[in-house]
């Protein structure tokens, strides 16, 4: 009797931190972005396969720095790698963690669905799309400039835009969103305000900001404030979209339990990965909340495991993913960019190959690992 051979098992985990640039300064009521700073995770089994995930916090968002990604695998790498399939959950919560959780669980699920032949999205979802609409992201600057950003985005196939608010008074907000109206009249509007108003500002925003026929509004009040989010969206003349708001568990769980948003904004870099996003919105969902997929402007890699999420939810929606296109630098061999406003889905695993040179010049130290 022919005996099956032992299931493969997690061999190496090796790690390289790495800095991205960015083509021009990107403004947010969070702050200003110039670069983007990550740590490359790769895991290999014993049988040669291997998968790679990403882990890039932000800060400003409470999600920690690189140094904290760097620190939790230089402390608990061999652990993590003797945890196998469970090692994204194996992750301590902290600064930090629930970046390396999203690189972890981004590689597992890379190295499974390459070992199967198949794109992570058959993963998730039993039908996944095989491409999904993406919608362009532009930052605050002055009307004018946002204006001719956003006529470029159309040029170049995108039907949806994303604009910052937040970043100054009301005032300027306004007159910004009627300048992208008057030279987009086509185009979808959405609008993110990273939790910059209060309610009372975010009351007259909104409701000044629905005449230019604005989709739906990200985070409008600062991400613990959930119950002022839940007044918000029931006298609404827009959808409310929780971002922030969703970070943490505790708060995913209020706003559910509020109903405080009409839509979630799934980032697996805050997330903890691909598969607790989805997890997250398939409660939503139960709830009559829907959901879409963005970036925390990571690099492909990251990207990847947000376009497969994309792919595996039930809304065709617009997804946050066209990040990419504010790189000056990425870490793979054919970068992620939408085409005529949509991504496709790649295949085998992520779909995506890491360029070893790119990397080389993109590092900001050499690899670390260890072995089983």
């Amino acid at each position: 009797m022919s005996v099956a051979p032992p299931a493969a098992r997690l061999a190496l985990l090796r790690w390289r931190p790495f800095r991205l640039p960015l083509r021009h300064r990107f403004e947010s009521a969070t702050g200003v972005l110039v670069a983007r700073e990550g740590v490359l995770v790769e895991l290999h089994d014993t049988d040669g396969a291997s998968g790679i995930g990403e882990a890039s916090p932000t800060a400003s968002l409470g999600g920690g720095e690189r140094v904290d990604v760097l620190r939790l695998l230089a402390r608990h790498a061999a652990a993590l790698l003797a945890a196998g399939d469970a090692a994204a959950s194996a992750v301590a919560d902290g600064p930090g963690a629930a970046a390396l959780r999203c690189a972890l669980d981004t590689a597992l699920l890379d190295l499974a669905a390459r070992r199967r032949d198949l794109p992570v999205a058959a993963l998730l979802a039993e039908r996944p799309a095989s491409s999904v609409l993406v919608n362009a992201v532009i930052g605050g600057g002055t009307a004018e400039e946002v204006a001719a950003h956003a006529r470029a985005a159309t040029a170049a196939g995108y039907g949806v835009l994303k604009l910052k608010v937040g970043t100054s008074d009301l005032g300027h907000d306004i007159d910004t969103v009627a300048a992208v109206r008057a030279a987009c009249p086509g185009a979808t509007l959405r609008l993110d305000a990273n939790g910059a108003w209060d309610e009372h500002t975010a009351t007259q925003a909104m409701r000044r900001l629905a005449l230019f026929g604005v989709e739906l509004l990200e985070q409008p009040v600062p991400a613990a404030e959930v119950e002022a989010l839940a007044r918000l969206r029931v006298s609404a003349p827009l959808r409310i979209a929780a971002d922030e708001a969703i970070a943490s568990e505790a708060g995913a769980d209020r706003v559910l339990a509020l109903r405080a948003a009409d839509l979630l904004v799934l980032k697996p870099m805050l997330l903890g990965g691909p598969r607790p996003a989805l997890a997250l919105a398939q409660r939503a969902a139960q709830r009559g909340i829907g959901s879409f997929a963005t970036t925390s402007f990571d690099s492909s890699v990251g990207t990847a495991a947000a376009l497969h999420l994309a792919a595996a939810l039930p809304w065709d929606a617009a997804q946050g993913l066209g990040t990419g296109d504010h790189l000056a630098a990425d870490l793979v061999v054919e970068p992620l960019r939408p085409a005529g406003g949509r991504l496709a889905v790649r295949g085998p695993g992520l779909g995506v190959e890491l360029d070893a040179g790119a990397l080389d010049a993109l590092a900001t130290a050499p690899w670390s690992e260890v072995r089983a």
